[in-house]
């Protein structure tokens, strides 16, 4: 169900109302009663108004900076306002979850375009609950995400724009990759006019896979990867949230090159001054022995404070990110960041050379 608005008129558009939860369908006549006195309390006539969900995390902040630098009105949809960057001409909404579209619905009124990160993944969830020894909540992210864009829908905004991930398909070997298509098989159902930014992996990432042995250890056999810096995504969000001709677009946010973990590895011995090396690992090496890079970090973590690793949803999604890349998933290259900004997107051993606090403990043991 869409509600569009022009000027004291509400029209309602029926669509895809089966594939809306219960709590959605609810909770659209209280928005549809609220949203016109919403929105002329919460924004000047003509004025475009921006939403940034996700402003305390890394790729949403981003976001937000540069839409302030813009001199752009924006409303900062965030679950701890305390956390929020203060910015110039930006409004703070406190929203719990996407999960609760009420207030979904009120923190997006009056908002043209909505840049929606995705919600929190369930390994996140877990690894939450198990450190805090509290029990595991009900927790659906793909919920999460459709109570979301239905409260966007509901109150007349124009363009979401979606952070998806690289070869988002029903049948993606990384398990979040799925989730991330299936948000997109419903925003599309909504009517809403979307953009989808398929991203790559993190370049920034990348030092954080060097384990203390100085290698890095992998189930990613000799796939390649094309590293994406988080600045080149931000800078393509804007570009897309700011400009003209991108409804109904699908981008593929990737870095220049497609670099095996091999010549990852020798990027990073480059800098580091030592030598860094890859170990591929078999998928069954990588379940049974729970060594691989970065999840070992957060398996003696839960063993230190609940006496148990991590979860098996947990592993499996450590493995399939590791396997989209052995599949060739996550090696594609496109030209999306030089054409929607004007610039290069950055390579690995360029980032490497102007954040030397990405691997800078490493400099130490030297």
């Amino acid at each position: 169900m869409r509600f569009s608005s022009s000027g004291s008129e509400r029209e309602v558009i029926k669509t895809s109302c089966s594939t809306l939860p219960g709590p959605c369908l609810y909770l659209l006549w209280e928005m549809e009663k609220q949203v016109c006195a919403d929105f002329s309390e919460r924004t000047k006539e003509g004025e475009m108004m921006f939403a940034v969900t996700g402003a305390t995390g890394h790729i949403g902040g981003k976001v937000a900076a540069r839409i302030a630098s813009l001199g752009l009105p924006q409303r900062l949809i965030v679950r701890d306002p305390s956390r929020a960057p203060k910015l110039p001409g930006a409004d703070i909404c406190q929203v719990s979850s996407y999960g609760d579209p009420t207030a979904m619905g009120k923190a997006l009124s009056g908002v043209q375009t909505m840049f929606l990160v995705s919600a929190r993944e369930i390994m996140g969830v877990i690894k939450e609950s198990k450190d805090h020894n509290t029990s595991m909540p009900y927790y659906d992210r793909l919920h999460q995400h459709i109570c979301a864009v239905s409260a966007a829908a509901a109150v007349g905004v124009r363009h979401v724009i979606y952070l998806s991930f690289l070869n988002a398909a029903p049948d993606a070997t990384f398990v979040l990759a799925r989730e991330h298509f299936r948000t997109e098989e419903f925003v599309r159902s909504t009517g809403v006019a979307f953009t989808f930014l398929r991203q790559g992996l993190y370049m920034d990432n990348v030092p954080q896979h060097i384990m203390s042995d100085d290698v890095i250890r992998a189930p990613a056999g000799q796939g390649r990867v094309s590293w994406i810096t988080r600045d080149d995504i931000a800078d393509c969000v804007v570009a897309v949230m700011t400009g003209h001709g991108h409804d109904g677009q699908i981008y593929d946010l990737t870095g220049p090159e497609a670099l095996s973990m091999e010549e990852t590895a020798e990027r990073l011995s480059a800098v580091i001054g030592r030598k860094i090396s890859y170990e591929a690992l078999t998928p069954h090496e990588a379940r049974v022995n729970r060594n691989m890079s970065r999840m070992i970090d957060h398996e003696i973590l839960r063993q230190s404070i609940a006496g148990t690793g991590i979860t098996e949803p947990e592993l499996e999604g450590w493995v399939s990110h590791y396997l989209q890349i052995a599949t060739g998933e996550a090696g594609p290259v496109a030209d999306s960041v030089p054409r929607l900004t004007g610039h290069p997107a950055q390579s690995l051993a360029e980032y490497l050379e102007k954040h030397p606090e990405t691997y800078a403990h490493f400099l130490k043991e030297s």
